[in-house]
């Protein structure tokens, strides 16, 4: 290094040296860099430069690794280099060694000696705060990864249409959970095309629909199957008829789904066949919505039970509704490769529902 420092025409940086002198040295040990940093110096004073410059190439030559941190968070946290070596199962030493490479890849100084002791600095104490918060996200990865190994993700994210979403996730969400309170559950509600492209898009990692649409077979399993009921508003006077037919709603206001939908498609396909002609009061996107209206004495609906069900609070109505009108429910799963046991283990627990109330 002197021969390089006596080959200059002109003062010249340090960095300038350190570099010539470094850069053929593609496995620089940090004992080495040491050395250089020590000789740099003496010479910051001639070359008028602070030596903190030639730091920055030194950090990228060397760098940081993470049992360099661990020596130094665990000094931090326990007051010595004794302990912290206790607990790394090293030698002190070893630690010292540890805590002056990361000075060394840092550029920071991060203990003074008060006697015997080692007390951090200003720059140690700020640097051990960014430490501790980087830690926090690996403390996460620990508990993501638990969650991965033991539920599948640690998150179900489970698409449905609002006919389910609305009326009977909720409760199911509850059941499922009540068993794993670790476990993180969203639920995302929208039409049958949208769920199922969710799906294939591994956005959630199964669907609830009424219309399975583009799905290959393997992918699509039916959960339940009921028949339609009849909603009328409690006042209305074919409440008082044990079950409705096609010819009672001849001429009578009826709250329908949207053009699109495909059980509304299926319903007016009957209704036509059946010769019998609704008055086509008011329509809408939802069966809650349509529920609603109907206590409103908007007009009369056909809608699934269970959504039926969550509005015999209000003024309406539930009855058969004959000859059946069948309403399955499908899952649709993702390909197989990626299907999760946590998943399969939320489809047990809601058919168990469906059971439950009924609806199996």
């Amino acid at each position: 290094m002197r021969q390089l420092l006596r080959r200059q025409s002109k003062p010249c940086s340090a960095l300038h040296v350190v570099g010539e002198y470094l850069t053929p040295m593609a496995h620089l040990q940090v004992r080495y860099g040491v050395a250089v940093l020590k000789y740099c110096d003496a010479l910051s004073i001639w070359s008028n430069q602070n030596i903190r410059v030639s730091y920055s190439y030194l950090i990228w030559k060397v760098g940081m690794n993470l049992r360099q941190i661990e020596a130094f968070r665990s000094v931090m946290r326990l007051g010595s280099m004794t302990a912290a070596a206790e607990v790394l199962y090293t030698s002190q030493p070893n630690v010292s060694r540890l805590i002056a490479q990361l000075e060394l890849s840092t550029g920071l100084t991060l203990f003074k000696r008060a006697g015997v002791r080692l007390v951090p600095t200003q720059e140690g104490q700020a640097f051990f705060h960014e430490v501790e918060r980087a830690y926090v996200g690996l403390d996460s990865l620990k508990h993501s990864a638990k969650n991965i190994r033991n539920l599948g993700t640690g998150r179900l994210r489970v698409a449905a249409i609002p006919s389910t979403g609305l009326s009977l996730l909720p409760a199911v969400i509850k059941n499922f959970t009540a068993t794993r309170p670790e476990l993180t559950v969203s639920l995302h509600v929208n039409s049958s095309p949208t769920v199922e492209q969710w799906v294939k898009s591994q956005f959630c990692d199964i669907g609830i629909v009424v219309h399975p649409g583009d799905v290959n077979s393997e992918q699509i399993e039916l959960l339940a199957e009921k028949a339609a009921v009849c909603v009328l508003p409690r006042t209305h006077a074919l409440a008082a008829k044990s079950q409705i037919t096609f010819q009672d709603l001849e001429g009578q206001p009826f709250v329908s789904l949207c053009h699109g939908d495909g059980t509304r498609s299926l319903v007016d396909g009957l209704f036509e066949q059946a010769g019998v002609e609704r008055i086509m009061a008011v329509e809408a996107q939802y069966s809650a919505i349509n529920c609603e209206m109907v206590a409103l004495g908007m007009g009369i609906t056909l809608a699934h039970p269970l959504v039926a069900k969550d509005y015999l609070h209000r003024d309406i109505v539930v009855r058969p509704f004959t000859p059946d009108i069948l309403f399955p429910t499908y899952v649709i799963w993702p390909t197989a490769p990626t299907r999760t046991r946590l998943a399969e283990e939320f489809v047990e627990t809601l058919k168990a529902y469906y059971r439950e109330v009924g609806d199996a």
